[in-house]
């Protein structure tokens, strides 16, 4: 999920000062990830239904180990677009139930830890991509490329022996649970929907353009680029149990509150001054953000209860899911207008922020404000 989520940022200025792309071209194919997205989600409960959850998981892995390799070859834009939605298909599918079923088969007392570990291997994923890429750039993008597969040929493996436990388990089959009951729509269900799409939008400027800020828009070179993105790498792997030891600590509606407004910060921040400490704490803080995921999770069942939490997941999930594909575009059009990084960037702060005040007007009468 890392490699396909995160994997082609790092090499955005490379392909443009290479000539592979254009500006607008480099951001459409990043745009074309959340794209897939929308289909991968919306694809995920059909292929459950006919192959169930190891054999739908076993696809997309190897759909996905097939998708990096392919875009080593130089076919030019319409090709990287392709497998680059592809890739954002995949991670859409697994997305949905690479959390459900290491959740649902943890140890008793280990939920937290079955997700942090989720989490944590997109925080690799990200890491390595920032590391390795930068230098294998010095030899070729070709290269870089071929890296990267190289990377999820690993992957590929120890997802293969791991989800060999789901053909021991009925559940491996299709769904036979129950309907979920209906959404009754209030402020509540709203507020909770509307946090998650924010997020979602806010989240754009780092994922495509961070890189690229950093080594185009403020003269860098590639290796300063990369180690910022294996600074964001280990934001995702250290976020998830941070933020969620402080919700723990000051209670869900605070934590969630605060994490919208540090990474709101940490995306506005290194357009507004561009000093090293602020560079590090945005690469750090908004890579963190899957801890923001893991709150706002938490707070969706505080708010909703067991039963009522599934649905209005899926809805938020779906809703989300179609504005930032809409939105990634959007951004890309705003920067090859302004050809500035600034107004996406604060775009994707305000929305940020936005959350913010929604999450703490979010309140439980049943349990309280926390």
């Amino acid at each position: 999920m890392g490699l396909g989520r995160f994997s082609y940022s790092p090499l955005i200025p490379a392909l443009i000062e290479a000539g592979h792309l254009s500006a607008w071209e480099a951001g459409a194919i990043g745009a074309s990830n959340f794209t897939g997205y929308l289909a991968g989600a919306l694809a995920a409960p059909a292929m459950r239904m006919r192959w169930g959850e190891a054999t739908t998981m076993r696809i997309s892995l190897l759909t996905g180990l097939i998708a990096l390799f392919a875009c080593v070859l130089p076919w030019g834009f319409e090709w990287l677009v392709f497998w680059r939605a592809l890739l954002g298909a995949v991670v859409g599918v697994m997305m949905i139930y690479c959390l459900a079923i290491a959740t649902r088969y943890a140890p008793p007392g280990k939920l937290g830890a079955a997700t942090g570990i989720v989490y944590t291997g997109v925080g690799i994923g990200i890491l390595l991509s920032g590391s390795l890429v930068p230098w294998l750039l010095q030899f070729s993008i070709a290269s870089a490329w071929t890296g990267t597969g190289l990377i999820g040929v690993s992957a590929f493996l120890i997802a293969l022996w791991g989800w060999q436990a789901l053909d021991r388990h009925k559940e491996n089959g299709a769904a036979t649970a129950s309907p979920h009951p209906k959404i009754k729509w209030n402020f509540t269900v709203s507020g909770l929907i509307a946090t998650r799409v924010l997020f979602s939008i806010g989240l754009i400027p780092h994922t495509i353009y961070w890189v690229d800020y950093l080594v185009r828009g403020l003269g860098n070179d590639i290796e300063f680029g990369g180690l910022h993105w294996v600074l964001f790498g280990l934001g995702a792997i250290g976020g998830t149990y941070l933020w969620g030891r402080l919700a723990d600590r000051i209670g869900f509606r605070a934590g969630l509150a605060l994490a919208f407004a540090a990474v709101a910060s940490g995306i506005a921040l290194p357009v507004l001054n561009s000093v090293g400490w602020a560079l590090v704490f945005s690469s750090l803080v908004v890579g963190a953000q899957p801890g923001l995921t893991a709150i706002m999770s938490g707070r969706f069942h505080q708010l909703m209860g067991p039963d009522g939490m599934a649905p209005v997941w899926r809805m938020s999930a779906l809703i989300s899911t179609v504005l930032q594909a809409i939105a990634a575009y959007g951004y890309v059009t705003i920067f090859d207008l302004a050809g500035s990084y600034v107004p996406i960037f604060l775009t994707g702060s305000a929305s940020m922020a936005l959350g913010t005040v929604i999450a703490l007007l979010l309140r439980n009468p049943d349990v309280g404000t926390k």
